[in-house]
């Protein structure tokens, strides 16, 4: 319809709507924003399960020793994907006494110095694992004791989730960095 001289804007019919009202590319779009609390909290939620189902089977005299390794496998995926997910919300450790004192050239010249060194250590981590320990791994054939899985899997998590901290550091300190631009005005 035409109200005013201008066609009125209605939304698309949604084929699926959630409980709340939320269409589904709303929900879609609010996972691919949120993916890294989204794969985290799935991975908690199976390891949760995964660990008291070990401790029942244990209980009742069965051996689940296989879970120790999905369990440790899954929490250095875990790590740096909560890693990742820190930097998005800002909430990893700073100490920002000292910063907050300093003039903004002086707080933007931290940030750039935070972030360098940040991103340096990362990178170093990043290259041993690339440069030696997947090559290393994949030469000796290195396998998990009970599921026979290659030991690789563990090492993968680093410099996979390695590119998505360094998205996230570099956004984080774009945020900062606009930040504080805006207070030194």
């Amino acid at each position: 319809s035409i109200v005013a001289g201008r066609a009125s804007a209605r939304p698309a019919p949604a084929l699926l709507r959630f409980p709340d009202g939320c269409a589904m590319g709303d929900a879609l779009r609010w996972v691919g924003r949120n993916a890294e609390e989204v794969i985290c909290a799935a991975m908690m939620t199976f390891m949760t399960i995964l660990g008291f189902t070990n401790v029942l089977a244990r209980y009742l005299g069965f051996s689940m020793a296989y879970t120790e390794e999905l369990l440790v496998m899954l929490l250095v995926w875990l790590t740096m994907l909560g890693n990742a997910a820190g930097f998005k919300r800002n909430a990893h450790l700073s100490m920002t006494f000292f910063r907050e004192r300093l003039p903004t050239i002086g707080q933007k010249t931290l940030e750039i110095l935070s972030t360098a060194l940040t991103l340096g250590s990362l990178l170093v981590v990043m290259t041993v694992c690339v440069v030696y320990q997947i090559p290393d791994e994949i030469l000796l054939n290195s396998r998990t004791l009970s599921l026979d899985l290659p030991t690789v899997y563990y090492s993968l998590a680093i410099p996979v989730c390695g590119v998505l901290v360094i998205i996230r550091v570099l956004q984080a300190s774009w945020r900062d960095w606009q930040s504080l631009g805006r207070a030194g005005r």
